[in-house]
Parts: structure tokens; C-alpha cells; sequence
């Protein structure tokens, strides 16, 4: 009897402990991808109650009633495509630069993907991630430059060049640079960093439902 007690026990642990796992500390809240689609004014907002779990659950809670009860749930089917698709290395897809643009703006309106680094000049798309936002050419094969050839692995990191036909903040077209070995990554220039800047923010406004 003692035996089977201390199994339902492990068990009820067991259970219980995803739980808490996927409701974090309110002032852990800011690593989330909810909190990209924070505006300038709500960042500064919650750095002066962050500190404070009790402060920073209300700041949360009045954050997402402003954004409709639908917020939530399309936060995270971006999320989890962007960790489906956008992933390289060990770094969720979700948790970059890359992920943090289609979880604030959608699905680009084409995406090509091409090694930054190569030994032939040819540039591609990759089919696979391309049409699951909406780019490539919807047949399950690579975009060449050159006669259809395909490239190897000789990029050691890949530019992924997102463009948008329409966002909040107009026409968008920007290149995000990733190294393929950890994923981490950056804008590949000033302009993309500007042009990146103005699309978050508006689209973090454009987000906002109710004042």
C-alpha cells in the first residue's frame, strides 16, 4: 500500500509540474513572445514594475485586455510555427529576430533563404520554410538563378530575405542574417535595423484594441 502512495504521489508530481512550468513568474513575462508586441511606452512601463510580481501581473493582465480575447491564441500558433520553421541551432525559432518579425507581422509575403557564404554564385529559396509563409514557388522545388542546380552546405549562415507587401508601418523589405550553427542572429544592415524598428513598433500600436 505504501508502494502504490508514494506512485500516485510521483504521478500527481508528475503532472503538476509542467504546470507550473508553463505559467513562468510574471516578471519573466518580457522573454515571451507576447511581449514583442509591446509599443515603446508599454516597454518603459514595464520596466518600472517588473520588480514587483504583484505590479507586473497587473501590467500583464491589462496588456492583454487591450489586445482582444484572440491575442493569446494567435501569439502562440505564430510561435509555434516560427519554432516549427525558423529554427537553427538550439535557439527556438520563436526566441530570434527572424521569429520575432512573423510573430508580430504574419506570414511574409515571400520569403527567400540563401547562404551568405558560398562557393558558387547561385542564390535559392528554400522550398520547405518559403511556402509555409506564403514565398517560394509552391512546388516543393528550389528557385535557382542558374539552370535549377541546388546548393550544398557551404554557407556558414544564411540570409533570410523577408518581404511584405503590406504592414502596418507600409511595404517592408528586410534581410536577417543567422549563423547556422547557433542560430543567432542580427539585421543584416542599418537600414534593415531602422526599417525593423518602425515595423515592430507600428505593428505593436496596430495591436491595440481597445485604449
Amino acid at each position: 500500500m505504501k508502494a502504490i502512495r508514494s506512485l500516485v504521489f510521483l504521478l500527481a508530481v508528475a503532472i503538476v509540474v509542467p504546470v507550473f512550468a508553463a505559467n513562468p513568474p510574471a516578471r519573466d513575462w518580457d522573454r515571451s513572445p507576447q511581449s514583442y508586441f509591446m509599443t515603446k511606452a508599454e516597454q518603459q512601463q514595464w520596466t518600472a514594475v517588473k520588480g514587483q510580481e504583484e505590479s507586473a501581473q497587473h501590467f500583464i493582465d491589462q496588456f492583454l485586455a487591450k489586445r482582444g480575447p484572440n491575442f493569446a491564441a494567435e501569439v502562440a500558433a505564430r510561435t509555434e510555427q516560427a519554432d516549427k520553421h525558423l529554427t537553427l541551432g538550439k535557439i527556438a525559432g520563436s526566441k530570434t529576430l527572424r521569429g520575432k518579425l512573423v510573430i508580430l507581422l504574419g506570414p511574409p509575403s515571400g520569403l527567400e533563404i540563401y547562404p551568405s557564404r558560398e562557393t558558387t554564385s547561385v542564390h535559392h529559396s528554400s522550398p520547405a520554410v518559403a511556402n509555409a509563409y506564403g514565398g517560394g514557388n509552391g512546388n516543393g522545388e528550389d528557385d535557382t538563378s542558374e539552370g535549377g542546380r541546388t546548393m550544398g552546405a557551404e554557407g556558414v549562415s544564411q540570409n533570410y530575405h523577408f518581404t511584405y507587401a503590406t504592414t502596418p508601418s507600409g511595404p517592408l523589405d528586410v534581410t536577417i542574417n543567422a549563423e547556422q550553427s547557433t542560430g543567432r542572429d542580427r539585421a543584416r544592415g542599418r537600414d534593415d535595423v531602422k526599417k525593423l524598428d518602425a515595423a515592430f513598433e507600428a505593428a505593436a500600436q496596430a495591436s491595440i484594441k481597445t485604449k
